[in-house]
């Protein structure tokens, strides 16, 4: 009976071992999460014309649930670059730019297609899928560059850049006709204002010549023009007498084809000069930079600032980007999706 007994026992043991081999409980109940079919796509190009349809080619299966039906997706970005430039004034480079990229529809369904069992190809074992997908007709790209007319200029202008870029611009580049970096509104720089003075013809050159004073700086080797500040008045019945004595080295000369010799001695030369004396000095930077402010402020528009050889330098694109992507769904709503494709709308 003992004997017959451990037999037993052993055989149970047996059956037992041989039972965990085939049925391993930890693997049959761990939970690894749904897992959607096997997914793959090929786009026919990397850009698109607005309003036509992109072509492309997927390729799909599932080992563990039946397919249901395909979708693709993608999401919306506008991309604008806006360059505003100033040819009237020439001393400096006066440029408005701008370059954004802006999300305007996050990823969205835009086609869905039904899965068939044609669709199986022996040779890839895999369904393939050869469709599109559309292009909306309304992300065609803008563009509106220098143009040379001011028809509808207003209208574009407000729509692209907003209704108080001109002033906006103005405003910026009128901090910069000052050149005094300690009291920036108490010095007008000399060559920019000149340059819409002259350019437009808003004063004589009579007057121009009036306002202009130079100092000769000797780092340059020139004559540095500026706005003048004082205005001197001369006498017309006292006469300044000013003496000069100029010193003149004494050379000798010792032959033909040498240079002369320097001796150690001088030659003065006095001369007497005779010039009205200075009756009373004014100053008159106020009454010009008040001229001139009042031109800039009154007399120049947006349209003068922009105005150019080859039309009206502004410049503004716009463009749209598309991320799009395939998603093959099985029955029971588990989905995988291929890699995100960036498309450019032309």
């Amino acid at each position: 009976m003992k004997i017959t007994f451990k037999i037993a026992m052993l055989g149970i043991m047996l059956l037992g071992i041989a039972s965990c081999e085939k049925h391993d409980f930890f693997d049959k109940n761990t939970i690894t999460g749904a897992v959607g079919p096997e997914t793959y796509w090929t786009i026919e190009s990397a850009a698109v014309k607005a309003g036509e349809r992109m072509s492309f080619v997927g390729q799909y299966y599932s080992t563990a649930d039946d397919i249901d039906h395909s979708e693709v997706w993608y999401d919306l970005f506008v991309s604008e670059d806006k360059v505003v430039a100033c040819p009237l004034i020439k001393s400096f480079t006066y440029t408005y730019t701008s370059s954004t990229v802006t999300q305007q529809r996050v990823l969205q369904t835009i086609q869905t297609y039904p899965h068939h069992d044609s669709l199986w190809v022996d040779s890839l074992h895999a369904f393939v899928l050869n469709e599109s997908f559309p292009i909306s007709g309304t992300l065609a790209p803008v563009a509106w560059n220098k143009p040379q007319d001011t028809i509808g200029f207003t209208k574009n202008l407000n729509l692209y850049f907003g209704q108080s870029f001109a002033k906006e611009f103005k405003d910026g580049l009128t901090k910069k006709m000052y050149d005094d970096k300690v009291n920036p509104l108490d010095s007008l720089s000399y060559g920019a204002n000149m340059d819409f003075l002259k350019t437009l013809g808003l004063l004589d050159t009579v007057v121009l010549k009036e306002m202009t004073d130079s100092t000769f700086d000797k780092n340059s080797n020139s004559w540095v023009k500026y706005i003048k500040r004082n205005d001197s008045i001369w006498s017309t019945t006292d006469i300044d007498t000013i003496l000069t004595i100029d010193t003149i080295p004494i050379t000798v000369n010792i032959g033909t084809n040498r240079d002369p010799i320097w001796l150690d001695t001088v030659r003065y030369d006095s001369t007497y000069v005779y010039k009205p004396a200075l009756d009373t000095i004014y100053y008159v930077y106020p009454k010009y930079k008040e001229t001139i402010e009042t031109l800039w402020r009154d007399s120049v528009d947006f349209y003068d600032l922009i105005l150019g050889a080859e039309g009206y330098s502004v410049e503004y694109q716009k463009s749209y980007i598309i991320n799009a992507e395939l998603r093959v769904y099985d029955d029971r709503g588990t989905y995988s999706r291929t890699d995100s494709k960036e498309i450019s709308i032309n």
